[in-house]
């Protein structure tokens, strides 16, 4: 009787010690709540942290109680900035910044987006670099002490080369503010240049997760984290989804044209290198990726050798040579050869394959598209024919241009850019723009041409039934019957792609576009709250290209781009 006593006194005091150990731990949780580090939990964002996963925000700055305190303009003005400077134009995102710091002194987030830009430029001025060293020590007050101040010593320690320093304080930053996705995509860039990848695709994914996806860099350097390591279905997954949300991003599509030429097609990735440098000439990168078009091996690998286009058509070619050879009425056959010459870019060996069959039968299916394909490559010799042909169309064009009044147009007014309002009377137009170079073609539809070697332009100006200023057709012609389509953007399209590209911005490029009946259309698009911009050619016709400007309100709602044909060939 007395030993079951003492066993329930102890079994009645464990169980007391286990109610006290539970409370006090429930007491000691709610304690860390209140007063402990605080975290929060991100979202899902495809290729960031695990939906769920918790952050803290260490002494990351609150930026969004001090937007939420600014004028709605000011609040958008700061977003056009931030995705200007994201995007790569930095010189246009300072503008904007520098603007909102002047009206708004003590705007801290406007300055850190502003300094972020400047960190990003590759060369500075000497008062940029000055306003830079201002930007940081007015920051460095305000936010002392913190994980945003010590990120800022990072970025100035890599500016004068000391790298080593710049990875310290960049951990140190992540330490102190996890919460901040400056500080992690930073320093993620820089265990990137270490060989660090597994860190340094942590340090992404947390990048990716704390900006809510809307930083194309973070992609980009995810992306190419994983090209390194040659993870490439992991790498061509991110840049699939990535260009999917940032379609004109240049280090993006640069990769693809990499993943591209590892499938072996050679076309589309040079393409895409062109269409990379058709919005920036300068952009290095995407040059020295034309230069070695085909030369490219993936990453991992381990051989070290680079195969060129035509090793590696050259094991199809071995097989398919001797089969041709023993059957050379096998159209299909000789088909299959020809197309391993073209994708191994031996252009000459392919055309003699194809018009052999051609040659034996006329009507075996695509066989012109095919010798097209492997034609277009190269420029067709001008016989003397065609000069002549030629100089009469420049010297037709030209005496055009002379009798017609002088041409008003500087680089900004090109391609139909007129600087008037939508919704103008002809009054106040022809008030800027001098009637004598128009002429009346139909009614309330007026048509100017003017001739700049070797160009012929031609462009009409559309008024509404109301006779209010509603859009603008262009028409660019080469004079030269003798310009050729290379297999991508011919020079005239890429020139005034270009041109337009410096009045209106970076546009986003369609690619081509199948819209039926043999019409294949390659377009550029940039769209305003007011304004809407198509740039196009028509495959097939290298000498042209067509342009038509919109107010966009007029415009019907869900428009597909081939729906836009009827417009850019209404005049």
């Amino acid at each position: 009787m007395a030993t079951s006593s003492v066993m329930a006194r102890k079994l009645a005091y464990l169980f007391l010690t286990l109610c006290v150990g539970a409370m006090l731990a429930f007491g000691g949780f709610k304690l860390y709540e209140e007063f402990g580090p605080s975290k929060f939990s991100v979202g899902t964002v495809p290729f960031g942290l695990p939906a769920g996963s918790s952050v803290v925000r260490g002494d990351s700055p609150d930026w969004e109680s001090e937007i939420s305190k600014l004028p709605v303009q000011t609040q958008a003005e700061l977003r056009r900035a931030v995705e200007l400077s994201h995007n790569g134009n930095h010189r246009a995102a300072i503008e904007i910044l520098e603007a909102l710091v002047l009206v708004n002194p003590e705007f801290v987030r406007g300055m850190w987006e502003e300094v972020n830009t400047l960190f990003e430029m590759d060369s500075l001025a000497d008062h940029e670099n000055i306003r830079m060293k201002v930007l940081c020590e007015a920051l460095q007050k305000r936010l002392a002490n913190t994980g945003a101040s010590v990120y800022i010593d990072s970025r100035l320690a890599e500016k004068i080369d000391n790298a080593s320093m710049a990875a310290s304080l960049a951990r140190l930053a992540t330490e102190k503010a996890p919460a901040l996705y400056e500080a992690r995509l930073w320093y993620a860039r820089l265990l990137n240049k270490e060989n660090r990848f597994i860190q340094a695709t942590s340090e992404c994914h947390a990048a990716i997760s704390l900006s809510a996806g809307s930083d194309p860099r973070a992609y980009e350097l995810l992306a190419q984290l994983y090209h390194d390591q040659g993870f490439i279905d992991s790498c061509t997954a991110v840049v699939e989804y990535a260009l999917s949300q940032f379609p004109a991003d240049a280090e993006l599509l640069l990769i693809q044209g990499y993943l591209l030429e590892y499938q072996g097609r050679f076309d589309a990735a040079e393409k895409i290198y062109r269409r990379i440098l058709a919005f920036d000439s300068e952009f290095a990168k995407a040059s020295i990726a034309l230069s070695t078009l085909g030369e490219k091996s993936p990453p991992g690998t381990g051989s070290g050798v680079t195969l060129s286009p035509r090793d590696r058509a050259q094991v199809a070619c071995d097989i398919l040579e001797p089969l041709v050879e023993k059957y050379p009425e096998n159209l299909p056959l000789r088909e299959a050869l020809g197309l391993a010459y073209l994708k191994g870019r031996v252009f000459d060996q392919a055309r003699l394959q194809f018009h052999e069959i051609a040659t034996r039968d006329p009507e075996y299916p695509d066989i012109q598209r095919r010798i097209q394909e492997a034609s277009v490559t190269k420029p067709a010799p001008v016989s003397a024919r065609d000069g002549l042909t030629a100089n009469l169309n420049r010297a037709v064009d030209s005496l055009r241009g002379t009798q017609a009044p002088t041409s008003t147009h500087d680089f900004t007014t090109m391609l139909g850019h007129y600087l008037v309002r939508y919704g103008a009377t002809p009054g106040e137009f022809f008030k800027k723009y001098a009637v004598s170079n128009f002429r009346p073609i139909k009614a309330n539809v007026w048509q100017e041409s003017f001739y700049e070697a070797p160009y012929m332009h031609t462009y009409t100006v559309v008024f509404d039934s109301q006779n209010h200023f509603r859009e603008v057709h262009v028409l660019v012609r080469d004079s030269s019957s003798t310009s050729n389509h290379l297999g991508v953007a011919p020079e005239i399209y890429t020139r005034f792609l270009k041109q337009n590209s410096r009045i209106s911005g970076i546009g986003n490029s369609t690619g081509e576009t199948d819209c039926g009946d043999g019409l294949v259309l390659d377009a550029a698009v940039w769209e305003t709250q007011d304004n809407f911009e198509i740039l196009a050619r028509i495959v097939g016709t290298p000498s042209e290209i067509r342009m038509v400007r919109f107010d966009k309100g007029v415009l019907p709602a869900g428009l597909k781009l081939c729906d836009y044909i009827q417009y850019l060939k209404e005049f």
